[in-house]
């Protein structure tokens, strides 16, 4: 299991970073692309504060500039490594949703959810991104293994 999460957040990070380049190469940004992925990154954040017991003061909704993404991804991939690397995938994790509400959920399952969200989310940015760059990332994780 930890060999599996280790290759789907290289994947992540790798393909994050060629969506990021993308938007700062583009003629032009939608403000929307830039808020969605923004909620991609503070969304990672998020879920990892709550792994690890921190109280976390971002929202949902923050908007960061491009050049302080790239930052925030590296920041947020080498403490996704230290999850991967230090905490039992069973872990059951007691957290308060962005409404108050409060849950449990075991690692491996935020792990598969934050994978699955950042790609949701790469592909909104990539269509917002058609027509502003000379040619789209290609993201998918075949590629990325090949």
């Amino acid at each position: 299991m930890k060999e599996y999460f280790k290759q789907i957040f290289e994947h992540e990070h790798w393909a994050n970073l060629k969506v990021l380049e993308s938007m700062i190469c583009a003629s032009e940004t939608h403000q929307r692309a830039i808020e969605i992925y923004s909620h991609t990154i503070a969304a990672q954040r998020i879920w990892l504060d709550r792994i690890n017991g921190d109280k976390t003061e971002l929202k949902l909704c923050e908007v960061f500039d491009t050049k302080i993404m790239l930052e925030l991804l590296e920041i947020n991939y080498a403490d996704i490594k230290k999850v991967i690397d230090n905490q039992d995938f069973e872990q059951l994790i007691a957290y308060q949703n962005s409404s108050g509400q409060h849950y449990t959920t075991i690692i491996k399952q935020i792990l598969s959810h934050l994978a699955l969200h950042a790609s949701y989310h790469r592909g909104q940015v990539v269509l917002l991104l058609k027509d502003h760059v000379d040619t789209l990332p290609i993201t998918d994780f075949i590629f990325y293994v090949r």
